[in-house]
């Protein structure tokens, strides 16, 4: 199985509205959509989530074939996924 990188980051903040004020105002970056705790920006080569709730640093996001299959590697892998959606997942590295 092969993991490969779509481009996509996730990251987890407390507060999303002083996080959004920070990426558009410190930052420059270019709000696409917002809506359920989250805020989606293109940063350029990447995009980037930004997710209300408990904080954790930027995650990567990859794609696979397999998303079940995908899970199993990781978590026997000893990863801990970190956000888990109907199609996608965000994990870390332990």
């Amino acid at each position: 199985m092969r993991f490969t990188s779509n481009h996509d980051v996730a990251n987890g903040v407390e507060n999303l509205e002083k996080s959004m004020k920070f990426n558009e105002e410190t930052l420059g970056l270019i709000l696409i959509e917002t809506g359920a705790g989250r805020a989606v920006y293109d940063a350029g080569h990447l995009t980037l989530y930004i997710v209300e709730g408990a904080p954790y640093p930027p995650v990567p996001s990859f794609t696979v074939e397999c998303l079940n299959a995908a899970k199993r590697r990781l978590l026997e892998g000893g990863c801990k996924i970190v956000v888990e959606r109907d199609n996608s997942l965000y994990f870390r590295d332990q």
